[in-house]
């Protein structure tokens, strides 16, 4: 059941400071996307299998995440494209009191203000409070601009300001995204300057912009991400309370690193795993805690034989290179097999 607490604080601030302030816990409706976008961690594009959640699996885990007293949303892949599936248990959940907060797309869905319009009204009537839009360089290479600003426009109308999460910028500026990609040079500064976490997609489209170290170099870049605390290793990204995002995926997989499971909502729900401490659920990810993604890299060496590069171009690179060698033999922790295709 959602959190009055939660609803009355979003009632006052929105789902954007909301969400800063309690961190979020997201449903991946589906791997599968509409695009295929050079930065994505979890290289989801329109190829993969057709698995998505049932209303009812949705509807389910959605209860289980609102138990964690997170602001819930849903996310993918691009749920938008599985319309009938996500709407449908969205009316199972709101019946029961579960109703996500946001909807997360990127916009492909918004070819017309009608369908806009419609699908926002029945999001808004279920529950919902407001929209996640994304609207970058890599989105833009592939969704029209103009259906990210009807997207806004319509989100604002409907949900209020305080309520759309995605980019403020000028209709002008983000009319310009597309020439970014279409530009090698302009591409290579944009990587540089805003470095994508080098994971899934990102590490083969676009690691070939940024400087290469040694996987012992002091001067290795931790991650794409600023880090917002000073803990050790990946400590940051286990941890319950600095923990940004926990999500599930229509396998039933908790995730909150792309591609490290840490456990399945079979056996144990999301706020059972945050209780007891995602950082301990296996010595995997407490060697990622403790001493980061070169330690990770050193213990795949020593008992699994991985090969130290010679260099990356970021500690979350070495790290995805680490977990594709250990997925040979530890499948059921590095996958689902979406992430590592």
């Amino acid at each position: 059941m959602r959190s009055s607490e939660l609803d009355a604080l979003i009632d006052e601030v929105g789902i954007v400071t909301a969400s800063a302030r309690r961190h979020v816990a997201g449903v991946l409706f589906t791997y599968r996307c509409t695009i295929q976008c050079r930065h994505c961690c979890f290289g989801c594009r329109t190829d993969l299998p057709d698995a998505v959640m049932t209303p009812l699996q949705l509807a389910g885990v959605l209860a289980l995440l609102h138990e964690t007293g997170r602001v819930v949303h849903v996310a993918g892949g691009e749920a938008m494209m599985y319309w009938d599936h996500l709407s449908e248990g969205i009316r199972l959940a709101h019946l029961e009191g579960n109703a996500p907060y946001f909807i997360e797309t990127n916009c492909s869905f918004a070819t017309d203000d009608a369908i806009v319009e419609r699908r926002l009204g029945f999001l808004a009537d279920h529950g919902l409070r407001g929209v996640l839009a994304s609207s970058d360089p890599y989105h833009q290479e592939w969704v029209p601009p103009e259906r990210f600003l009807r997207v806004r426009e319509w989100t604002i109308r409907r949900f209020g300001e305080q309520n759309f999460y995605g980019s403020k910028a000028a209709a002008e500026d983000i009319m310009a995204l597309p020439q970014v990609t279409a530009d090698e040079e302009r591409l290579r500064q944009h990587v540089r300057s805003h470095p994508p976490v080098m994971v899934g997609t990102a590490g083969r489209k676009l690691a070939q912009y940024l400087d290469r170290r040694a996987p012992d170099d002091p001067a290795l870049p931790k991650a794409g991400w600023r880090l917002q605390r000073d803990l050790p290793g990946c400590l940051e990204q286990f941890a319950s309370e600095p923990m940004w995002e926990l999500h599930v995926d229509p396998y039933g997989n908790i995730q909150t690193n792309c591609g490290i499971i840490l456990g399945n909502t079979a056996t144990i729900t999301p706020a059972q795993l945050l209780a007891q401490g995602p950082e301990h659920a296996n010595r995997f990810v407490e060697r990622l805690c403790a001493e980061g993604p070169l330690g990770l890299a050193r213990l795949a060496h020593d008992e699994y034989g991985f090969e130290m590069p010679e260099s990356v171009t970021q500690g979350c690179e070495l790290c995805f290179l680490v977990r594709h060698h250990l997925r040979q033999s530890h499948p059921h922790i590095f996958g689902p097999t979406e992430v590592y295709a």
